[in-house]
């Protein structure tokens, strides 16, 4: 693994879903709901499985896990990729999604001195950006997609817009050929057409600068977060049903990538198995730093090496698990759950009031599951809702919050 300059106090970005990877599994959405309400497939999914009848596609989860890096972008970014995600299929058809910030200072094949991680696609298109990604994390990686925000244009506009919550007024502007960029949307409810998506896509800080607190990969995460559900439940809408195989077939010509006939009528056969519900997501741990008056975003390889071998789920001890449990203050309900943990043999619970608790949950901050199902082995889950927010930050393993 190639070593990258640490900072032992470094705090992670908050993990949510990217655009890029919204269009990526819109199409596998998409197509189980159009199988579901409609007990067919699309006519462009059909076609293709009709161009390969003869393709046996039996036994290709024996291919999982599977490792794909998705790459997004815009020509007018120099050919960068704006969005770095690896997406992880497990076994189960699990999906873990993990945020590579575009700032993130490494080392690329045949670049003298360090770079961002963003400039390996410019230098060498998917290859390179595929090798440099292997290289950071010594991890292999199986596949990987390519689009542009073009794809998420066409496709907002098929839906006829989003309507999306702004925080702020948005507004930079950039003159520089080649690079023109020109944002305004102002603050509230605003309805995004697929030019104005894009925008609100790409924003990351004001012209003034006195947004910039906000700005930066930080704040574009948050801002695609919610652009990502105003899309989903845009697209859920009974009027949109009918348009899922002109908007599958749009999507599909701005995407490169290097998966098989095979695996690609695999994934439709098998798109009912995947479910937006338990998706997991995380942002390599790091912290942002200028080096140079450069912005980068410098990688805490301690954690991240941690992250990675979580994404192989090795196997737990029950004594090491750190659980902290929360409840309502004055309630009798957490000691309850403490005691009940330690009958079990768990030595490190933490105990914690607040003072209102909207609903009882699991926050799980690892991406390894099996802390999960060891807890369901031990004590009642049922009134529990789960929730994946890994961050190797925390000081606890789990959060029990108990209503």
């Amino acid at each position: 693994m190639k070593k990258i300059r640490i900072k032992k106090e470094a705090k992670m970005f908050l993990a949510s879903f990217l655009a890029t990877v919204a269009v990526i599994f819109f199409l596998i959405v998409v197509t189980a709901l159009y199988y579901k309400n409609t007990k067919t497939l699309p006519p462009i999914i059909n076609s293709l499985i009709e161009k390969v009848t003869n393709t046996e596609t039996s036994g290709l989860e024996n291919n999982l896990p599977m490792n794909i890096l998705v790459l997004g972008g815009d020509e007018k970014e120099g050919g960068r990729s704006d969005t770095i995600m690896l997406v992880r299929i497990q076994k189960d058809f699990q999906p873990i999604i993990i945020s590579i910030p575009r700032d993130t200072r490494v080392k690329i094949e045949g670049i003298k001195g360090y770079s961002k991680i963003n400039a390996a696609y410019a230098f060498g298109k998917a290859k390179l950006a595929v090798k440099t990604v292997e290289d950071l994390l010594d991890i292999k990686i199986d596949r990987y997609v390519a689009l542009n925000y073009e794809a998420v244009k066409k496709i907002v506009d098929a839906v006829g817009g989003v309507d999306v919550e702004v925080p702020f007024h948005l507004y930079y502007k950039d003159t520089t050929p080649g690079k023109e960029l020109f944002i305004d949307i102002p603050a509230g409810l605003q309805h995004l057409d697929g030019e104005k998506a894009v925008e609100f896509l790409r924003w990351r800080h004001n012209s003034n600068g006195k947004e910039y607190g906000r700005g930066g990969d930080l704040g574009r995460i948050e801002m695609q977060k919610k652009f990502v559900l105003a899309l989903i439940e845009k697209v859920l809408k009974p009027q949109n049903l009918i348009k899922l195989p002109s908007i599958i077939q749009t999507a599909t010509k701005y995407v490169d990538h290097n998966f098989t006939r095979n695996e690609m009528v695999w994934f439709v056969q098998n798109a009912g198995k995947f479910s937006s519900q338990n998706i997991m997501t995380a942002v390599l741990p790091g912290y942002p730093k200028y080096i140079d008056k450069v912005s980068y975003y410098i990688l805490d390889e301690g954690k991240c090496k941690q992250l990675v071998k979580d994404l192989n789920e090795p196997e737990i001890i029950k004594e090491d698990i750190r659980i902290k449990v929360i409840g309502e203050t004055g309630s009798e309900k957490a000691a309850l759950i403490k005691g009940e943990l330690e009958s079990k043999g768990y030595i490190n619970v933490g105990l914690e009031s607040q003072k209102s608790i909207q609903n009882s949950t699991i926050d799980l901050k690892r991406i390894n599951r099996k802390y999960l199902e060891q807890l369901k082995n031990d004590i009642d889950l049922s009134t529990f809702q789960v929730v994946y927010s890994p961050d190797y930050e925390e000081k606890y393993d789990i959060y029990i919050k108990i209503k």
